[in-house]
């Protein structure tokens, strides 16, 4: 029998409330990104530490390997009109090489092939759906075309659970944020500074890129309330498509373009030769390694292309040696895919015996935990 999602993630419950989410980026409290607390759960002694990020490379050596996504945030939330002066809303995601995007579109009903829309306050910017690349996401063509565009007609859907907008659209960004096209971004590699990263590799570290354009997950407070009318989502596994499309879900995670170089790819490889110990920061890394990497020997092959890649307890990590995250909502995918390294029982006793009496904080601006 399939697993439900209610099955997947009704035990991944905790005691929550909305104040443990921090609400501001270490930055508008007076202090450093890498300022934030770190839990270090050691599952060799069974042994909880409680330090601080800048510690971290107390827990690597020479030779190790830290791989981070690289991915940027781009202004992904389009409103505009239809052909008929309707109002609607695009979201965009995973850029494709010719210059188009993917996207959802709400109200469901008028996305069709040829469907033109137009964004901005003049409608400077037209947008014409080319086709249903799978149920409800489709490809779009914009012109004028590039990343900048995004800039002058969309918004960043920054998470419905932030009581308001960060004061700074580069609170929302990583320090390796090279690569637009991103929806939401990997928030655990948010505690690193430039110079941290130039000491972990004084120290022999070797830090190691990959893409992985996140999809958006939470942007449909947006919708709603610029929609003006009631869109019913689903739970961590899908969104339920609205308005006609009754019974259709689209699965969760939505598939999401990677890409690892062959430079990150033998850089790991290599590294794992030597004895060296591969450290992923982030969900989104972990999966697109996962992805590509070999079932039988872990050997990490360079590529591009796409995931739906869902992780969780049982999985059997083919690179991964340390995991590097921040901390989860009760019943999320992500809770769950940590729980692949320790098991369900034990990540929820660390965070009901340690992480919430800690104080510790929650999501993209809080705090981070480092199994090893």
């Amino acid at each position: 029998m399939t697993e439900t999602a209610e099955q997947r993630t009704g035990q991944y419950d905790f005691p929550f409330s909305h104040d443990l989410i921090a609400q501001e980026p270490a930055e508008v409290r007076a202090t450093a990104r890498n300022d934030a607390r770190l839990l270090v759960l050691d599952r060799r002694t069974d042994t909880v530490e409680h330090r601080h990020f800048a510690d971290l490379g107390q827990y690597l050596t020479p030779g190790d390997a830290l791989v981070v996504n690289n991915a940027r945030v781009v202004p992904s939330i389009l409103r505009g009109t239809d052909a008929r002066g309707k109002p609607i809303v695009v979201n965009v995601f995973s850029p494709m090489e010719d210059g188009t995007w993917h996207c959802l579109v709400l109200p469901a009903p008028v996305a069709a092939p040829g469907e033109r829309f137009r964004f901005g306050t003049d409608g400077e910017v037209t947008g014409e759906l080319l086709h249903e690349e799978s149920v409800g996401v489709w490809r779009l063509r914009l012109e004028p075309g590039g990343m900048d565009v995004l800039s002058r007609v969309g918004q960043i859907a920054y998470p419905d659970y932030l009581d308001k907008d960060p004061e700074d659209p580069e609170y929302y960004q990583t320090s390796l944020a090279s690569r637009p096209g991103a929806t939401l971004f990997p928030s655990a590699a948010r505690h690193f500074t430039p110079e941290m990263l130039d000491s972990l590799r004084e120290q022999g570290v070797h830090v190691v890129e990959v893409t992985h354009f996140i999809a958006a997950r939470w942007q449909h407070g947006y919708l709603r309330e610029w929609l003006g009318q009631d869109v019913e989502w689903a739970d961590d596994e899908g969104v339920d498509v609205p308005s006609g499309r009754a019974g259709v879900s689209l699965p969760f995670p939505r598939a999401e373009r990677y890409e690892v170089s062959l430079r990150a790819a033998d850089t790991l490889n290599e590294r794992r030769r030597a004895g060296g110990r591969i450290l992923v920061c982030g969900t989104s890394a972990l999966r697109a390694l996962e992805t590509v990497a070999d079932d039988r020997t872990g050997r990490v092959w360079p590529g591009s292309g796409w995931t739906n890649l869902i992780l969780g307890p049982g999985h059997r990590f083919k690179v991964c040696d340390s995991f590097l995250t921040n901390f989860h909502m009760p019943q999320s995918s992500e809770l769950r895919l940590t729980s692949a390294f320790t098991g369900a029982p034990e990540l929820l006793r660390v965070y009901r015996e340690e992480v919430l009496p800690g104080g510790y904080l929650f999501n993209e601006f809080g705090d981070s935990m480092l199994i090893l």
